[in-house]
């Protein structure tokens, strides 16, 4: 008997303006209707979890204050085994389950494109793009490992989240270090998977930062996990949605 889990990720974009209490009803009808058994978000210290979880019959797996991400589950559907580990119902088999949040400095989209990226950090345009690539490198890939690591004795696994960083599978020989390590162990990119063709950019998105260089930094990775289907989630009239990313949803079954 096959069994279907709906994944998805997005970052809720805390910085979005409105009243929080009106944008997170707002959040909710939406997710009512993608109706994820996993469900990874970002930037989620100040809306009210409990309340997200409640509305949408989701419990919580697990929270990290630090990086302001969660992920929550569809018991029904599954069973928790611990704060990174979950089961089918009416399996044994557990599922390794992770959520991220790297760091958006340097950003190899607006160095690519000649363009001042103003963050936390200024990064001059005069570095080489291998220099950038090597910067990229130091400040999320030891994330990603520390994150891989607790993934080798699962076969199954998703780690999900906002990257900050491009996949390689969408520049031409710009080995973006984050992906290539994901590729390395074994990692599929269920959008990448489904949409050869399709850029599938997440982020910019709404009425926030749109003069920026468009790029794909939201990725749900699976291993060892079929994928039925993936796609890029926002409203049609940009001006309405309520983030600067976009929501990925890959449909996976077991």
């Amino acid at each position: 008997m096959k069994h279907y889990l709906r994944v998805a990720t997005i970052n809720l974009c805390d910085e979005h303006p409105g009243k929080k209490g009106t944008l997170l009803n707002k959040w909710i009808s939406i997710l009512k209707k993608i109706a994820a058994d996993v469900l990874f978000l970002q930037e989620i210290n100040n809306y009210n979890l409990e309340k997200i979880a409640n509305e949408l019959g989701l419990k919580l797996l697990n929270l990290n204050n630090f990086e302001g991400t969660c992920v929550l589950i569809n018991p029904y559907k599954l069973t928790i085994i611990d704060n990174n580990h979950v089961k089918l119902k009416s399996g044994i088999k557990p599922i390794y389950i992770g959520g991220i949040h790297l760091d958006d400095v340097p950003s190899l989209p607006h160095h690519m494109n000649n363009l001042v990226y103003k963050s936390s950090e200024t990064v001059p345009l005069s570095y080489s793009l291998d220099r950038i690539l090597k910067m990229c490198a130091k400040r999320r890939l030891p994330r990603i490992k520390e994150e891989l690591a607790k993934v080798k004795k699962t076969d199954r696994a998703i780690i999900a989240g906002d990257f900050n960083e491009p996949s390689h599978l969408d520049l031409d020989k710009i080995k973006a270090p984050v992906s290539k390590e994901f590729e390395k162990q074994g990692f599929a990119d269920t959008f990448r998977s489904i949409n050869k063709d399709e850029p599938g950019f997440t982020w910019p998105a709404g009425s926030l930062y749109q003069k920026e260089p468009e790029q794909r930094v939201d990725i749900i990775y699976t291993k060892n996990i079929k994928i039925v289907d993936a796609k890029v989630y926002g409203d049609d009239d940009e001006k309405k949605w309520i983030s600067d990313h976009r929501m990925v949803i890959a449909d996976l079954v077991f």
